[in-house]
């Protein structure tokens, strides 16, 4: 199979999506093709890249799988994991990551900066986007904050991420299994993600030039016309289980087949800039300021009152500013 080295392909710019086939209906031939296509896309981009790669290991099913295929390819792996274990379930998919990097015999590091240290890597994603939006700022600061790592570390290679198959397998998604028009349903959503997200004219359309000085080095695994061929092919009762209820079953019983323990890719995986516990970590900051800037002149605790409150803190702390011309 002859799969790019390329960082990532923007497919949608560069033809129309159309209706898939979903003629791939047995686990088998689905696991192979996965397979295939995960081993002939890594080793192009190992062959690209020859350094020490670094894979992103967050912890959710899509990383690992990547994992379990990397694994084939090369010991000497750096894994590193964001994670900010401010919710239970950031220190699972922690957990989850670590041990799996340990099985597979990967270095792993976790990235979880805290307090002054994240304020510092919010400021300087926000300066580098010029942009304040939650979802693009955290995950800048987890792709400038790894990669920072990565040098520290002298990695010279690719630095590989599982982007791009929830847009293909409808990650997190819901579909009524018992419709008739099940598949099409499945079909319109995959085809609406590829066109959403597998293009250059997002947000932020030079987002990753601003972030790290090779952009070329991040490689987005799963978006590329040959992933986009093979997603249209499988059918969702293949990828999801017959009820469709089973999100992206397909992924865990491969990682399971190539040696992973079960138990560690069941974990529920939300978006990194969720899972990582990012978010909470920054409502943490906003409420810390709030109560710095409060002082003893304020009916409740900004850290622990209900999160309306904060919002409305911020508001009014904004037009105060803004009235003092400040």
């Amino acid at each position: 199979m002859a799969v790019t080295d390329k960082d990532c392909e923007y497919v949608a710019d560069e033809r129309s999506i159309e209706p898939g086939t979903y003629d791939i209906t047995e686990y088998a031939p689905a696991k192979q093709a996965i397979v295939d296509y995960l081993r002939a896309r890594l080793e192009a981009v190992l062959e690209r890249w020859p350094g020490r790669p670094v894979l992103m290991l967050s912890g959710g099913v899509d990383s690992i799988l990547i994992a379990a295929v990397l694994a084939q390819l090369r010991t000497d792996v750096l894994a590193v994991t964001f994670s900010q274990d401010s919710s239970q379930q950031a220190a699972e998919e922690t957990r989850v990551a670590r041990e799996v990097a340990h099985a597979l015999g990967f270095e792993h590091h976790v990235v979880a900066p805290r307090g002054e240290a994240l304020e510092e890597l919010l400021g300087e994603t926000v300066d580098r986007l010029e942009s304040a939006e939650p979802w693009e700022v955290l995950s800048g600061a987890i792709l400038v904050a790894v990669d920072k790592l990565r040098q520290e570390h002298g990695a010279d290679g690719a630095l590989i991420t599982g982007a791009g198959a929830d847009a293909l397998f409808l990650g997190g998604k819901t579909i009524d299994a018992t419709a008739e028009d099940y598949l099409q349903q499945w079909d319109a959503q995959v085809r609406r993600g590829i066109e959403a997200n597998f293009t250059r004219e997002r947000f932020i359309p030079d987002f990753y030039e601003r972030l790290i000085a090779e952009p070329q080095r991040h490689i987005q695994v799963w978006q590329t016309h040959e992933a986009v061929d093979l997603a249209l092919r499988i059918h969702p009762r293949v990828t999801r289980g017959a009820d469709l209820t089973q999100d992206k079953e397909l992924f865990r019983r491969i990682a399971a087949d190539l040696g992973i323990n079960p138990e560690l890719v069941q974990t529920t995986k939300n978006p990194m800039q969720v899972s990582s516990g990012g978010l909470d970590a920054i409502v943490t900051l906003a409420r810390q300021q709030l109560a710095r800037r409060a002082g003893e002149k304020t009916y409740s605790d900004p850290m622990k009152e209900p999160l309306e409150f904060t919002v409305a803190r911020l508001f009014l702390a904004q037009l105060e500013d803004q009235t003092r011309g400040e």
